[in-house]
């Protein structure tokens, strides 16, 4: 059991350390009993938590440059860069302004996450999607409507290979809410809250950018307990066997685009008759209006359909499935 030291005694060896007669060494040892600790910004994910979540977010990597390759049709590079504990003013502040920021949720509560996304890949991403090379060369502007709907449309995209990834771990759902293009504006936790930064490099080819994900600890704290490495280690499926290969394969294609084509259905017109057609004229096809429609993938039978409206849009309600036969 520790001697305790009268008043008398603290006196005389707080004396001695001011006097120089007793140095701090001989009462700590050669290693200090105690660690530097900054409550400013404290320490509120462990380390198994950070192993974990750069573990999940090494395989959204992989899906979401998995579907950007199936969607720009060029081959896409992504990798973390880095998983960092910091305060969200020291996030903010680290934002360039003007930039692209996706206001989004976790889950059905109000729990916020930022995706952010650089203009260099921002711009890129538009001009592929436009038809041209995506080299990179852009202005240091807000997006335009069009170039934001564009952009919103990836961002989804990103969000359902986010989905994907965590549901190795847990089933969560983030869910896209606004756009930002002022840091400022995006202040969804207080300055002083903690947050993870996970930093996620992307390679277009020609041109390169990053995409920062903001996670808060208000918005991950009923959830730290699962974030263990124990647990995605056991969920995982292993590669080595069929079925793990076949669940990743699936989880690969999951965010592929296919295109589906309603057929109302078939007739024969003579070019001389076609080139007669009149506005409000009536083409017979060989279907009736009670009749079911096939919808097709990849000219094959998918489904049948019937034809409507969903509010002011064309629509079809599937009433059979053919999905098996087509992609056999």
């Amino acid at each position: 059991m520790s001697e305790v030291l009268s008043q008398k005694e603290i006196d005389a060896l707080l004396e001695g350390l001011r006097s120089g007669e007793v140095r701090e060494e001989e009462l700590l040892g050669k290693e200090r009993s105690f660690r530097v600790y900054d409550f400013r910004r404290p320490t509120k994910f462990s380390k198994d938590n950070l192993r974990t979540i750069h573990l999940l977010h090494e395989t959204f990597a992989r899906q979401f440059a998995n579907m950007l390759t199936g969607y720009l049709r060029l081959t896409v590079r992504a990798a973390v860069e880095s998983v960092e504990q910091l305060t969200f003013e020291e996030f903010i502040r680290s934002l360039s302004s003007p930039t692209y920021i996706a206001v989004c949720t976790l889950g059905s509560g109000e729990k916020p996450v930022l995706v952010e996304v650089g203009l260099a890949l921002v711009f890129s991403l538009v001009d592929r999607m436009l038809g041209g090379p995506g080299a990179g060369n852009y202005e240091e502007r807000e997006l335009t409507e069009i170039e934001t709907a564009m952009m919103e449309e990836v961002v989804t995209q990103l969000l359902v290979a986010l989905s994907g990834a965590w549901s190795m771990v847990m089933e969560v759902n983030f869910r896209f809410e606004r756009v930002e293009f002022r840091p400022q504006f995006a202040q969804v936790v207080f300055p002083n809250e903690i947050v993870l930064n996970v930093c996620v490099g992307v390679n277009l080819g020609a041109a390169e950018g990053f995409v920062n994900l903001c996670l808060p600890y208000a918005t991950l704290e009923d959830i730290l307990s699962e974030l263990n490495a124990e647990k995605w280690l056991s969920t995982r499926p292993p590669e080595s066997q069929p079925m793990g290969k076949e669940m990743l394969f699936r989880t690969e294609l999951s965010s592929a685009h296919v295109e589906l084509v309603a057929e109302l259905g078939r007739t024969r017109l003579r070019v001389s008759d076609l080139r007669q057609l009149q506005v409000g004229q009536v083409i017979r096809l060989n279907r009736r209006i009670s009749d079911t429609i096939n919808v097709k993938l990849q000219d094959r039978p998918a489904f049948a359909a019937v034809p409507g409206t969903a509010g002011r849009r064309m629509a079809v309600q599937v009433t059979e499935v053919f999905l098996d036969e087509a992609l056999d």
